[in-house]
């Protein structure tokens, strides 16, 4: 029960501190470049996905 309160207040705070963040244009201009590495790798992925699974297909 501990921990599940642990995470709850953990997910609060991080929220606050992104919203807080969003406020500034150095936030902002932060939250956007870690959104873009975000994005490079799960498309990444995907594309590693998405061959390996062609490759095991034989196509």
């Amino acid at each position: 029960m501990r921990t599940i309160a642990l995470l709850a207040v953990g997910a609060i705070a991080g929220a606050v501190v992104v919203t807080r963040m969003q406020q500034t244009p150095k936030g902002k201009e932060i939250l956007d470049a870690a959104d873009a590495r975000v994005r490079e790798f799960t498309d990444a992925v995907k594309d590693g996905y998405s061959s390996r699974d062609r490759e095991l297909r034989g196509e």
